[in-house]
């Protein structure tokens, strides 16, 4: 039996053979709907070897979607191409990833202001815009206290029911040491600038290599395999070497302070580049800075004082003059020799805060601010400070094939893998995707041993490594396999919840979890339809099971997260946001995972939406 398909051009004939005029606007109501075109959404995300629980998030939501009748398709991509997508061509439908969370709920600014929408990076990547949203973000930089509080409530609140993206879920990154051949004091995460400051190695006469049975894939090198590059330091292996396992690539490759697409967790880079004050035990305190003094006057302004004797890596002093060009540079990587300024995508929402720094003397210097807060505006002293001689000559404009459009500095572009910095630690060689090394910088102000003074003190005697090294592994359960060979002395990546349990049940591995430092998060493209329509957007919250997806994904060691505020004290607890988030529940069975397609279909017609007779989602063409 054959089967016509209806056309407009076949109704309007059988409207000619005599049907009636009701007849006929039915008919051409079903042609319509039918001719519209089906919906459909790529979900772009990392490998499952490069974040198993950021795929398992990404091909849930496409099972989602795909039961609602979109067709929806999941594009696995490496860390570069999904940040070069997101953050710089904004070439995407939905993508799936990790959201660094500041302490400071400023992040919030940048990441959503409509005034950071061309722009490239983690500056409101998804093309946002709400007026009323923007006034909000700027009241919030210049209030205190309650006030404040209440004004990030209504943010939060205003964020949930517009869903720029949806927060899913805040993890506890835990990471494996032996303990016998390096601990880390308490309270502190492993990779962190902190925790390997505090990090105390069990010197070995030498380093174990893993034996056979216990060999390591063959994309990780081990320890007695040195290969070869033109940054790499041969020799023996340091009987006081520091050895972690890192997931992550991009280090090896690119160590631009600068550069989004390479961006990692940051922890490298806050090793290698000094700023002048840093967030350390929940306090801001004086880093590169000997003290500083908050002066009120027409605008906020801070005079500092840099420490005595403070020198870059190739040896050369830093000076007040480096600390006004890091600003000035980070404003504008072209120094005005374009018609448009070139700001770095990755330090402009803080250098935003910052109106001017004058250089009074070689050691003395004023940072004024705009109408912020103090809190606020202590969040730029953590932009690592620059050398200018080094960085000066690369404010020429430039072009990169994987950038559409836009202007372009070699600033922002170069790899930078000899790193000068001033930070505890100097690279001394890389090769790419398998290894970085480091050493203590040994004319670092910690290194002192009159320096370390008040709170310093818990830092005394600096580093207690002779060398750091971390080979790239490609993936935690092969971090996990170099520990238990005794190949390694802790995971800087964090370890999945399967990992995380095959440590735990490893001889000599001690497994340490540390407070949320990311969420995963689901993006979307505000520049593309459907998803500039909020309702839309909504619709597909609902498809998440918070309470599922913690307890499936990430073992309990992660909390749900309905606000990018999860992790801070700023989360209102009242009514109104209760009624906000309810609002957003999943469609089914919460906690089991069970979606209830009907109703959700339902959701997206009462968003505007409708459907084909075979249930695909439809949209105008």
């Amino acid at each position: 039996m054959s089967s016509t398909r209806l056309t407009r051009r076949s109704v309007l004939a059988l409207a000619g053979a005599g049907l009636t005029g009701g007849c006929v606007r039915q008919l051409e109501s079903t042609v319509a709907r039918d001719e519209r075109t089906p919906l459909s959404l790529s979900l772009k995300t990392v490998p499952a070897d490069t974040d198993a629980m950021a795929t398992r998030l990404a091909r849930y939501l496409a099972t989602r979607l795909q039961t609602v009748g979109i067709a929806a398709t999941v594009v696995p991509m490496s860390r570069e191409e999904l940040l070069r997508d997101v953050l710089s061509n904004h070439d995407f439908d939905i993508y799936v990833s990790r959201l660094l969370l500041r302490r400071d709920p400023d992040f919030l600014r940048p990441l959503l202001h409509s005034r950071y929408g061309p722009g490239r990076g983690w500056q409101n990547p998804f093309g946002y815009g709400d007026l009323s949203l923007d006034s909000l973000l700027e009241r919030q930089r210049t209030e205190t206290g309650s006030v404040r509080a209440a004004t990030l409530g209504e943010i939060q609140r205003r964020v949930a029911e517009a869903q720029p993206f949806t927060p899913v879920a805040a993890p506890r990154p835990a990471q494996a040491t032996r303990p016998e051949r390096a601990n880390w004091p308490d309270g502190v995460g492993i990779h962190s600038l902190t925790g390997y400051l505090g990090a105390r190695t069990v010197p070995t006469a030498a380093t174990a290599s893993p034996t056979e049975s216990t060999a390591v894939p063959s994309a990780t090198p081990t320890p007695t395999e040195r290969p070869t590059s033109a940054t790499t330091t041969d020799g023996p292996t340091p009987a006081n070497e520091l050895r972690m396992t890192l997931d992550d690539s991009r280090p090896t490759e690119n160590l631009n302070p600068l550069s989004t697409p390479f961006r990692s967790d940051g922890t490298l880079l806050d090793l290698v580049y000094d700023s002048l004050g840093r967030p350390i035990y929940d306090r801001m305190r004086p880093w590169l800075a000997a003290s500083w003094e908050w002066s009120d006057g027409d605008a906020t302004a801070l005079s500092l004082r840099l420490r005595d004797d403070l020198v870059w890596h190739d040896g050369e002093p830093i000076t007040a003059s480096d600390v006004a060009f890091t600003f000035r540079f980070i404003s504008d990587t072209a120094l005005g020799s374009l018609d448009q300024s070139v700001p770095s995508p990755r330090y402009r929402g803080r250098a935003s805060l910052v109106d001017s720094v004058d250089a009074a003397s070689d050691r003395e210097a004023t940072i004024r601010f705009g109408d912020v807060s103090r809190s606020v505006a202590a969040r730029a002293l953590t932009i690592p400070v620059l050398p200018e001689h080094v960085w000066e000559p690369f404010a020429r404009p430039t072009s990169a094939s994987w950038l559409d459009g836009g202007n372009v500095t070699e600033a922002l572009v170069r790899n930078n893998l000899s790193p000068v910095g001033s930070g505890p630690l100097r690279v001394t060689g890389t090769t790419a995707r398998e290894s970085i090394s480091m050493e203590p910088f040994a004319d670092h102000f910690l290194a002192a041993d009159d320096a370390l003074d008040g709170w310093l003190s818990r830092f005394d005697g600096g580093l207690s490594f002779d060398s750091l090294r971390f080979d790239v592994v490609p993936s935690d359960g092969a971090a996990v396999e170099l520990l238990a060979a005794d190949a390694a002395d802790a995971t800087a990546n964090s370890l999945s919840a399967d990992a995380r349990e095959a440590a735990a049940k490893e001889p000599g591995i001690s497994v340490r979890s540390s407070r949320p430092e990311w969420c995963y998060h689901i993006g979307y493209n505000h520049r593309r339809p459907p998803f500039m329509n909020p309702r839309f957007r909504r619709a597909v919250a609902r498809l998440v099971d918070r309470e599922f997806l913690v307890e499936s994904l990430f073992g309990s060691e992660a909390r749900p997260a309905s606000s990018p505020l999860e992790t801070t004290q700023y989360v209102p607890d009242d009514d109104a946001w209760r009624e906000t988030v309810s609002e957003l529940d999943f469609v089914g069975d919460a906690g089991t995972g069970a979606l209830d397609a009907e109703r959700a279909r339902s959701v997206f017609e009462d968003a505007g939406y409708t459907y084909s007779t075979d249930g695909t989602l439809l949209i105008q063409e």
